[in-house]
This record gives structure tokens, C-alpha cells and sequence, in this order.
């Protein structure tokens, strides 16, 4: 089986950057949740003058240490899928610099997320450190849901106009959504560390703004239920289901005063919040009139893989 030098290939590499990026995003919530974020108290050795937990360490060391090694796990997928993307050829021959360019962004996003996570565990758990650590995952998740467009390929579908600027729109508002979750996060009680400080807002308070802009993505994702058909509706319909689910979610877990297996599952709608939005505004990128010309491009792209 061919590893990177195939279309096929590359897909796999993309689709497992994709997963992977999520899947860091959920392990580094069960940290926190479990009170494991200083079972390792330095960086980047877990304890002085070792890389690895100690044998008589106890479990929160092995499951920071855990969530660590998955770094390493991260950085095998992304230079099988730069090596891959490297080989990529579009239908005349010529290097798919698309491609190459998101593989190597998606590549340096990594150790800089490694970066802020030494980071926050130097800082004691800062929650200001804490919250940027989850600005690098979305930004690799977004990278990798193009990526996994452009191998595909998955043409686009031309929206109209108002509806693209209700895309944007969301957009924005959803990454005011993730970006307010952080905040909300910062003043709660699971801090990583039982000693950790919080930020110092009103946990009330400020969930409910987190709670405000929720309702604004909902009533957006539901204009572009109105105003679009298609291959679009069927991608704002995927992220309608994510934000209901993700809603109940967070509600519950509000209710229940942050049960931890809620706030792992919040984690995880989170990452298919982020997935689902980039995959609506990415496949409905094209201008009216555009969607014809790019999917016979890839069509040819496909026939051609």
C-alpha cells in the first residue's frame, strides 16, 4: 500500500489530521477535568530532571504524561500528511501548492501548541494561558477540514449572495461563541488543578453572554435553513444538529454544576462545532455562478485521482 504517494493516500493523511487535531482537543479536557494538569509540574520534562513519570507518581502524572505523548502522535500524522501532500499532483501535473501550504501550516501549528501547553503548566495554570491553548486546536482543525475539501476534492456550491454573507455572519459569531466558551472555562471550577487560580469574572455573568451568543448562531444557522438548497442546506443542517446538541450539552452541565463527563463531552462538541462551521463556510465559498465550473474541476481532479 502506497503511504504517501497516492491520492488515496493523502486523503487518509488528511482525514487523520483532522481526527487527531480533534482528538488532542478532548484528551486535553479530561486533564483538566480529572485535576491532572500539574500532574506533570514542569515543562518539557514532567518532573525535574525526568521526562517521564516517576514510578511511584500518582495517576494524574500518567494522564498529563499521556495527554503529552499525543503530541508526538500528532507530529508523525502531520509529516505523513506534508510528505503526501508534497507528492500531490492536480490534473495537469503541477504541485498542488494549496495542499502543500495547509499541510505545512497544519505541521508548525503543533509544536506551537505544544509551546503554549509548557506554557500554561509553567504558569501554574494560568486560565488566561490555559484558554489560548485552545486557539491553536481550532485554527488545526480548521486547516484540516480545507485540507480534507481540497483532496477529496469537494467542490464548492454557489450560495446566494445573502446567504454567503449569513455564512460569514455565522462565522464570526461562532468563533465569538468558542472564544466566550474559553472565558466561561477560565471562571469555573475545574481549573486543572485544585490549587490553580481562575480568572476572576462572574461565572454566572459571563455564561450567560456565552449563553447570548449561542442564540445568535442558532437564529443564523436557521436564516440560512431559509436561503439555502442543496449541498449547502445539507451542511447548515449538520451544524444545526451540533449546535442543538451542543446547547443541551452545555445547559446540563451548567444545571448540574459541571459534571465532568458533560464537560468532556462539551470539549468534543466543541471540535464538531468548529469542524462543521469551517466545512459550511468553506464548501460555500464560491460566488453564484462559480459552482458549475468548480465541480467540473473536481470532477477532472477525481477522474484523475
Amino acid at each position: 500500500m502506497d503511504l504517501v504517494g497516492s491520492p488515496a493516500a493523502l486523503r487518509r493523511w488528511a482525514v487523520a489530521s483532522l481526527l487527531g487535531n480533534m482528538g488532542i482537543v478532548v484528551t486535553g479536557g479530561l486533564v483538566r477535568v480529572t485535576g491532572s494538569g500539574l500532574g506533570c509540574p514542569t515543562w518539557p520534562q514532567c518532573t525535574p530532571g525526568s521526562y517521564v513519570p516517576h514510578a511511584a507518581a500518582d495517576v494524574h502524572a500518567f494522564i498529563e504524561f499521556g495527554n503529552r505523548m499525543l503530541t508526538f502522535v500528532l507530529v508523525v500524522i502531520a509529516i505523513g500528511t506534508f510528505l503526501a501532500a508534497w507528492r500531490a499532483r492536480d490534473e495537469a501535473g503541477r504541485p498542488r501548492r494549496l495542499v502543500r501550504g495547509l499541510a505545512l501550516a497544519a505541521a508548525l501549528g503543533i509544536p506551537a501548541q505544544a509551546v503554549i501547553g509548557g506554557v500554561s503548566v509553567l504558569t501554574g495554570l494560568n486560565p488566561w494561558v490555559v484558554g489560548l491553548h485552545l486557539v491553536p486546536s481550532v485554527a488545526l482543525i480548521v486547516l484540516c477540514v480545507v485540507l480534507v475539501h481540497e483532496t477529496w476534492p469537494v467542490p464548492p456550491v454557489a450560495v446566494r449572495p445573502l446567504a454567503r454573507r449569513l455564512v460569514l455572519a455565522a462565522s464570526a459569531v461562532g468563533l465569538l461563541v468558542m472564544l466566550l466558551g474559553v472565558i466561561v472555562t477560565g471562571a469555573g471550577p475545574n481549573s486543572g488543578d485544585g490549587g490553580a487560580a481562575r480568572n476572576g469574572l462572574d461565572l454566572t455573568s459571563i455564561a450567560r453572554v456565552h449563553s447570548l451568543s449561542v442564540w445568535l448562531i442558532v437564529a443564523l444557522t436557521i436564516a440560512l435553513l431559509v436561503t439555502t438548497t442543496g449541498a449547502g442546506r445539507r451542511a447548515v443542517l449538520v451544524l444545526f444538529g451540533v449546535e442543538l446538541v451542543q446547547g443541551l450539552i452545555g445547559y446540563a452541565q451548567y444545571f448540574l454544576a459541571l459534571p465532568a463527563a458533560l464537560v468532556a463531552l462539551h470539549m468534543l462538541g466543541t471540535t464538531l462545532f468548529a469542524a462543521a462551521l469551517t466545512n459550511l463556510w468553506w464548501l460555500t465559498r464560491a460566488a453564484s455562478g462559480d459552482g458549475d465550473r468548480h465541480a467540473r474541476s473536481g470532477e477532472r481532479a477525481a477522474e484523475g485521482s
